[in-house]
């Protein structure tokens, strides 16, 4: 039985659309619209091109498809007729379709993906079914809310704020805040006036927010969140994009972070206090704060995390096919692999090279190529097998580069990437060798927490630890990705160390690369040395 879950919508606040296609509750197949339409976070459209491709890659039509589960419902009227008459009017006929819950299926996302037979299930967002975080819990196949918190107190609505407030894009750059703020003075100010917690429970002040007044609808992307009332209460101007980063702004975004985090802590240990689990899975866009995640990890109530890859509303799309396989009593498998979007053969890559009419060569083993220009200081584009599913590169479709040389974060930020100098890269490392550079970290295949690098390894991997001396760090096994295995054994041989530096194929503002194209693009309109596409390299 394939069950096919979409998510997107048809108004502009709708965004980060895709499909996920599963067979007999496993995962099959799944991308982002973004990776195909080359429009950053698809906001305001379905998923007709992520459907199409999951659709190819399990080599089946609409008309095998069971169901479709798409979010919203509590959307007023009734959207199944939308969807029924969009998938018809594209694909030529509709299986049933079911609604769920957006915070059932960030849920479920993470609950079903990670395996666990019992586990608190905490999510987390801007917003969603008018939701803004939710606590479940998991256990033996099956979801039970507890409680759900509107979206006039939403933990994305205070975070998304201060993005903006410190000049970067609301619902795209809290990521950046999250950078920003390890350069930051966390105790310089107290944002509690605009984010108050305790006892298992938060309260975000409207009295400072130009959005989600209750019974107002929610604000267009085009005006900012803040108010007047909170530019008088922070004592400065707002950030203009783009311009100079003075230490207001610095310590701004690290009261933030420490008080996202304050809140995270008092939630989890409030609700193991109520369940007496000890398990946590975590999704929805609050759970890509990669920081907040390690001081959850790090709580004494807590024996195992779960951060699922797809954890900002991309994901859905995995969860709502989850609800509904599960609905249909099927046993649901854990998630195995995030690599689940297109992948091409070399026949494919080769024509593509043909086509653009780019000088190449073919090589015996691409792993050790890529290794040995990597260790001779070149950063090197790497395009291999099925796309991840997720905002993070995982060796799939990435940049690499040696990370024990301390220039080589300015010098992808600023030739490579064209991004702000503060933004920190992540390292890739063998499983094997992770606790030898990185306190405590024995497994951490998603990229999803970062832990802190021993003292006497910044210096062996200064280009991929933060200003904090911490790293957003990703194992791998040959389990999980045989090639980008085979890459740091051959790297290890050449400097010593089994790291890599990692970011995602792409420049600052596009979607990370999907087809050999997109990579083309990058690779000749940005400063990387070499491009690695199955066994073809190009140099520069």
């Amino acid at each position: 039985m394939y069950t096919l879950g979409i998510v997107g919508g048809p108004r502009v606040g709708y965004q980060d659309a895709s499909a996920t296609l599963l067979r007999d509750g496993e995962v099959v197949a799944a991308v982002e619209e973004e990776r195909l339409s080359r429009q950053k976070h698809a906001p305001g459209v379905m998923p007709e091109r992520s459907m199409r491709s999951v659709l190819q890659q399990a080599g089946i039509g609409i008309e095998d498809v069971e169901v479709v589960a798409f979010h919203g419902a509590t959307w007023e009227p009734d959207f199944r007729p939308f969807v029924r008459d969009f998938v018809v009017s594209r694909f030529g006929s509709c299986p049933e379709v079911e609604l769920v819950h957006h915070h059932d299926a960030h849920a479920a996302s993470a609950y079903y993906a990670s395996g666990m037979t019992e586990a608190m299930v905490l999510t987390a967002d801007f917003s969603g079914d008018g939701i803004a975080t939710e606590l479940a819990v998991g256990r033996d196949g099956g979801l039970e809310i507890l409680e759900r918190i509107p979206r006039t107190n939403s933990l994305g609505v205070f975070y998304a704020l201060l993005t903006e407030y410190c000049g970067f894009s609301k619902y795209d750059a809290e990521y950046k805040l999250m950078g920003l703020s390890s350069y930051g003075d966390r105790d310089r100010y107290d944002l509690s006036w605009l984010l108050s917690y305790g006892g298992g429970s938060y309260t975000v002040n409207p009295d400072y927010v130009q959005a989600f007044q209750p019974g107002a609808a929610p604000p267009t992307k085009h005006f900012p969140l803040y108010n007047e009332r909170f530019l008088e209460k922070i004592g400065a101007a707002a950030r203009l994009p783009e311009s100079p980063m003075t230490k207001h702004y610095e310590d701004v975004a690290a009261a933030g972070q420490k008080l996202l985090e304050e809140v995270l802590v008092d939630l989890v240990q409030h609700f193991h206090e109520r369940t007496g689990l000890r398990n946590l899975c975590l999704a929805g866009g609050v759970a890509l704060n990669v920081v907040a995640n390690q001081r959850l990890m790090n709580l004494d109530c807590i024996d195992r995390l779960y951060v699922q890859p797809a954890s900002h509303d991309g994901g859905i799309s995995l969860g709502a096919a989850y609800l509904a396989a599960a609905a249909r009593g099927q046993r649901i498998a854990p998630m195995q692999s995030v690599y689940l979007g297109p992948e091409y053969a070399d026949a494919e890559i080769a024509d593509t090279l043909r086509v653009v009419n780019v000088p190449h060569r073919q090589v015996d083993d691409p792993a050790a190529w890529a290794a040995e220009q990597v260790a001779q200081g070149k950063v090197v584009g790497w395009f291999q097998g099925g796309m991840e599913l997720g905002p993070r590169a995982l060796g799939a479709r990435s940049i690499l580069a040696d990370p024990g040389r301390r220039e080589m974060q300015d010098i992808v930020n600023e030739k490579v990437k064209f991004r702000e100098q503060f933004r920190p890269f992540c390292p890739s490392v063998l499983e094997e060798d992770a606790a030898t550079f990185f306190t405590g970290c024995r497994t951490s295949p998603h990229m999803t927490i970062t832990y802190d690098v021993e003292p006497d390894q910044v210096d062996a991997v200064p280009a991929t630890t933060h200003v904090d001396g911490t790293a957003r760090v990703q194992t791998v096994t040959r389990e999980q990705n045989p090639l980008y295995h085979d890459y740091l054994l051959a790297l290890k041989k050449h400097t010593g160390r089994g790291v890599t530096m990692n970011t995602s194929l792409n420049v600052r503002g596009m979607p990370i690369d999907c087809s050999p194209y997109h990579a083309l693009g990058t690779y000749f309109g940005s400063g990387m040395d070499a491009l690695v596409m199955g066994s073809f390299v190009l140099e520069k």
